[in-house]
C-alpha cells in the first residue's frame, strides 16, 4: 500500500478512535439511562410515557439554546487554550449567562405552551436541570483533553444517577411526570459538583467591560453555529412533535421508543465529528477521502445493524421492562427500522460536515442544514395531514435526505473529492 493512502487509513481510524472514547464515556452514563427508561415506562405507562418523551425533547431543545453553538465554536476557535487564563473565565460566565437567559425563556414557553400539557409541572422543574446539567463542563474536559477527568466525572454520573433514580423510581414508585423530572435534577448534581470543582473560580462573579466585549464577539461568531445546532433539532425530534398532534396518544407512546434509540446514536454520531474536526487540523488536505467515508459508514452500518434486521429484540432487549402489548411493539419496530435510515444518512455526510467546521465555512453549513430543517417541517407538518400515522417515519427523514444529498452536491460541484 502506497504511504499516503497508509497515513490515509491511519487517519480515519484516529477518527474512529477518539470518537469511540469520547462516546464511550457517555455510554455509560446512556447505559444506565437506558434501564432508566426501562422503569419510568413501566411507572407511566404507555401514554403517559409518550408525553415524558415530548417533556425531554422540550428540554433537549432549550439545553441547545443554552449553548448556543458554543461547544462547537469554542473546540473550532480556541482548543485547549479555553481551558486557561483570562479565556477560561470568560468562557465561563459566557455558559453561565447563557443558561439563565435560557432558564427564563423555557419559563415563559412552559407558562404559555405548556400551561394545559400533562407535561407542564415537569417544564418548570428542569428549568433548573439547565443549570445543574452533568455535562455543563464537557467543553472544558474535551478542549484540554483531560480524559481521565471526563471518564471520572461520567462514572460519577453514572453512579449517582443509577442510585437516585433507582431509589425514587422503584423504591419510592415516582409515577407522574413532575417527580421524575424532579429525580433527574437532583441525580445530575453530584457530576456538576464535580466539575465546579475542577473549572470554577469567583472570578466568574465580576463580569467587566473586556468580558462584555468576548460576549458579543462570541454571540456574533456563534450565530451560525447556534443557527446549525437549533436547525438541527428540525430534523428527528420533528418527527416526535409530528406524531403528537396528528397521531393517538398511543401510537406516540410506542413512536417515543424507537426515537429514543435513534436520538442515542444520533447523538453519539456528534461525538464522531468532534474527533474528525480535531484530527483534520492535523491536515492540510481540502478534499474529501472516499476511502475515510467508506470506512467509517461500514463502521456505522455493521454497529447499527441489529436496528434494521432485529428491530422487535432490540427493543425488547433495551427496554426488557417496558409494559409491551403486542400492537405497541409492532409500531415501535416499524418506525425504528424506518428511523434507522438516518443514521445511514448522517454517516455519509460525517466527513463532509467536519471539513466544513474545520475550515470554518459555518455560514455555508448552517444555510444547507436549515433549508433541509424547514423542508423537513414543512413535510411532516403537510404531509401528516394528508396521510396515515404509519407515514411520518418517512416524512421525518426528508430533511436527512435534503442535506446529504446538498452537501454531495456541493463537494462534487467543487471537486473536492478524493481518493
Amino acid at each position: 500500500m502506497p504511504k499516503h493512502l497508509f497515513y490515509a487509513s491511519l487517519q480515519v481510524f484516529k477518527n474512529i478512535k477518539i470518537g469511540v472514547f469520547i462516546s464511550l464515556v457517555n455510554i455509560l452514563i446512556q447505559g444506565v439511562n437506558i434501564l432508566v427508561q426501562n422503569i419510568i415506562a413501566n411507572n407511566l405507562g404507555i401514554v403517559n410515557y409518550g408525553y415524558f418523551g415530548i417533556l425531554q425533547s422540550d428540554y433537549s431543545i432549550f439545553c441547545a439554546i443554552a449553548d448556543f453553538g458554543m461547544m462547537t465554536l469554542i473546540l473550532a476557535y480556541f482548543g485547549k487554550r479555553a481551558t486557561e487564563g483570562r479565556l477560561f473565565t470568560h468562557v465561563l460566565q459566557l455558559r453561565l449567562f447563557m443558561t439563565a437567559i435560557t432558564a427564563i425563556l423555557m419559563a415563559a414557553f412552559a407558562l404559555t405552551v405548556r400551561r394545559n400539557h400533562p407535561a407542564f409541572q415537569g417544564e418548570l422543574i428542569l428549568i433548573a436541570g439547565l443549570f445543574f446539567q452533568h455535562a455543563f463542563f464537557d467543553w472544558y474536559f474535551i478542549c484540554g483533553k483531560f480524559w481521565k477527568k471526563m471518564l471520572f466525572s461520567k462514572i460519577l454520573h453514572t453512579v449517582s444517577f443509577a442510585s437516585i433514580m433507582g431509589v425514587c423510581l422503584y423504591g419510592l414508585h415516582f409515577d407522574s411526570i413532575g417527580l421524575i423530572a424532579l429525580a433527574m435534577v437532583l441525580s445530575a448534581v453530584p457530576a456538576f459538583g464535580f466539575g465546579v470543582s475542577q473549572a470554577f473560580s469567583l472570578k466568574i462573579l465580576k463580569i467587566g467591560s473586556h468580558a462584555k466585549k468576548f460576549f458579543l464577539l462570541m454571540f456574533r461568531s456563534a450565530a451560525p453555529y447556534a443557527l446549525t445546532s437549533l436547525a438541527s433539532l428540525a430534523y428527528l425530534p420533528v418527527g416526535l412533535y409530528t406524531v403528537s398532534h396528528f397521531a393517538p396518544a398511543e401510537f406516540l407512546g410506542a413512536y417515543n421508543f424507537s426515537h429514543k434509540l435513534l436520538l442515542l446514536a444520533s447523538s453519539l454520531m456528534v461525538f464522531f465529528i468532534y474527533s474528525s474536526v480535531l484530527t483534520l487540523h492535523q491536515s492540510d488536505s481540502r478534499k474529501l477521502s472516499l476511502r475515510d467515508q467508506a470506512l467509517f459508514t461500514g463502521f456505522i452500518v455493521a454497529v447499527m445493524t441489529p436496528l434494521w434486521l432485529f428491530p422487535e429484540w432490540t427493543l425488547r432487549i433495551i427496554f426488557f421492562a417496558s409494559p409491551w402489548t403486542p400492537e405497541t411493539l409492532q409500531i415501535s419496530s416499524y418506525c425504528l427500522r424506518v428511523l434507522s435510515i438516518s443514521l445511514l444518512l448522517q454517516a455519509t455526510r460525517l466527513g463532509m460536515i467536519s471539513t466544513l467546521l474545520k475550515e470554518k465555512k459555518t455560514g455555508l453549513y448552517g444555510t444547507m442544514i436549515s433549508a433541509g430543517g424547514l423542508l423537513n417541517i414543512g413535510i411532516c407538518a403537510f404531509g401528516a395531514r394528508l396521510s396515515e400515522p404509519s407515514s411520518i417515519p418517512f416524512l421525518t427523514l426528508s430533511g436527512d435526505l435534503f442535506l446529504t444529498l446538498f452537501l454531495a452536491t456541493y463537494f462534487v460541484k467543487n471537486r473536492r473529492i478524493g481518493w
